[in-house]
């Protein structure tokens, strides 16, 4: 049997955990050696890969059609670990406005 034909696809990619190394910053005022005992701090980002490369990977976390939001661009040297979650195809029918409103 062959597959279900779901429609035409905008496009499909794969979804991740990305645990990365990030920067630790505090604004308030501390003791010197409770300052001393700071490190960076390791961050997780949830998105769609849209692009990698050997310098950084990008994220997005919202698609709307063939338009993205929220990107978020990691430095490749800072990830740690990636997680892959899945792969989604994103069709256009589903992003039909009309198919959600009530009749």
């Amino acid at each position: 049997m062959g597959s279900k034909n779901k429609g035409e696809s905008y496009f499909t990619l794969d979804k991740f955990e990305c645990y990365w190394e990030d920067t630790f910053m505090q604004i308030d005022w501390k003791n010197l050696e409770d300052a001393r005992k700071e490190t960076p701090q390791i961050a997780c980002t949830e998105g769609f890969l849209i692009k990698k490369t050997k310098d950084y990977h990008t994220f997005v976390m919202t698609i709307s059609k063939t338009d993205v939001g929220e990107a978020m661009v990691i430095p490749t040297k800072t990830i740690r670990k990636m997680i892959k979650l899945g792969r989604k195809t994103f069709y256009k029918k589903d992003f039909d406005y009309k198919k959600y409103q009530k009749a």
